[in-house]
C-alpha cells in the first residue's frame, strides 16, 4: 500500500464520494419500490415480501462478502460488486413481476453485503495509520448525508414523473458511484487465501449487539417500509421529513 499522510488525499475523497452516491442511490430505492409494486398490483403482505427479501439475502451473503475482502484484492472485488449493484436498478423495470422482483431484490442483497463491507475497508486502506479513526469518523458522514439525500430525491423524482425516471434516475446515480471509483485505482499486494469457514466469519464478543441492534431496527423497517405509501395517500412530504430525522440524530452521535 501507498503511504499517504493526509486525511483528505484524492483517493478518500473519491471513496467518500462513491460511498455517498452509493448510499444515496440505495436509500433512494426504499421509498421507490413500495409504490411501484403497487404500480404493478402487489399489495399488503406481497410488499413486504419484496422488501424483506434483500435483508435475508444482505445477512446470509455478509459472511461470503467478508471472505472475499479479505482473500482477494478488495478494491477489484469492490468494482465487480458495484457494477453489479448498478444493474438491479434498471432491472426492477426490465421485469415486474413478482417472483422477478423478489429475486432481484435477493440479488440486491448480496451484491451490496459486499459494496456496504468494502468502502469503510478501503477508506482505511487510504488513510494515515495514525489517523485512520479520525478520518473513518468523517467517512462515517457519508452514511448520514446518504439517508438524508436519498429518500427525498427518490420520492420527488416519483412524485413529478413516475417509477420509471425514479429507476433510471437512481441508476444514473450509481453508475456516477462507478465511475468515481473507477478514477481511485488502490493498488494491495498479492494476498494468501485461506479455505472458507462460517466459524471464522462469526465474532463472538459482537453478537449481543447484534441483537440489540436487531430489535432496534425491526420497527424501524416496518415503518419505512410503508411510509411512502402513506405519504402518497395522504399526499404529503411528511414521509421526507422522518426519514431527514434519523441522519440529523445521526450527527450528534458522530
Amino acid at each position: 500500500m501507498e503511504t499517504i499522510q493526509k486525511i483528505w488525499n484524492k483517493k478518500f475523497i473519491l471513496l467518500f464520494i462513491t460511498n455517498l452516491l452509493v448510499l444515496a442511490a440505495f436509500y433512494a430505492s426504499i421509498p421507490i419500490i413500495p409504490v411501484y409494486c403497487q404500480e404493478i398490483g402487489i399489495t399488503g403482505s406481497g410488499i413486504g415480501i419484496v422488501l424483506t427479501a434483500m435483508s435475508v439475502a444482505t445477512i446470509l451473503f455478509r459472511p461470503i462478502a467478508g471472505y472475499l475482502l479479505d482473500n482477494f484484492n478488495r478494491y477489484r472485488v469492490y468494482l465487480l460488486f458495484l457494477a453489479l449493484f448498478c444493474l438491479a436498478f434498471p432491472s426492477f423495470i426490465a421485469f415486474p413481476i413478482f417472483g422477478a422482483l423478489i429475486v432481484i431484490r435477493l440479488y440486491m442483497g448480496a451484491v451490496y453485503s459486499v459494496c456496504g463491507s468494502a468502502t469503510m475497508t478501503l477508506a482505511s486502506d487510504v488513510l494515515p495509520p495514525t489517523k485512520i479513526t479520525e478520518g473513518i469518523s468523517r467517512f462515517a458522514f457519508t452514511i448520514s448525508i446518504g439517508m438524508a439525500v436519498g429518500p427525498y430525491v427518490g420520492i420527488q423524482v416519483q412524485n413529478h414523473l413516475d417509477s420509471k425516471a425514479s429507476f433510471l434516475t437512481v441508476f444514473a446515480i450509481s453508475v456516477i458511484a462507478l465511475i468515481c471509483v473507477s478514477c481511485c485505482r488502490i493498488k494491495y499486494p498479492k494476498v494468501k487465501r485461506k479455505k472458507f469457514s462460517i466459524k471464522d466469519s462469526i465474532y463472538n464478543p459482537a453478537l449481543p449487539f447484534m441483537f440489540n441492534m436487531t430489535f432496534l431496527m425491526i420497527p424501524y423497517g416496518a415503518v419505512i417500509a410503508y411510509s411512502s405509501i402513506l405519504a402518497q395517500e395522504k399526499k404529503s412530504h411528511v414521509f421526507s421529513s422522518l426519514l431527514l430525522y434519523l441522519p440529523c440524530d445521526r450527527y450528534a452521535v458522530v
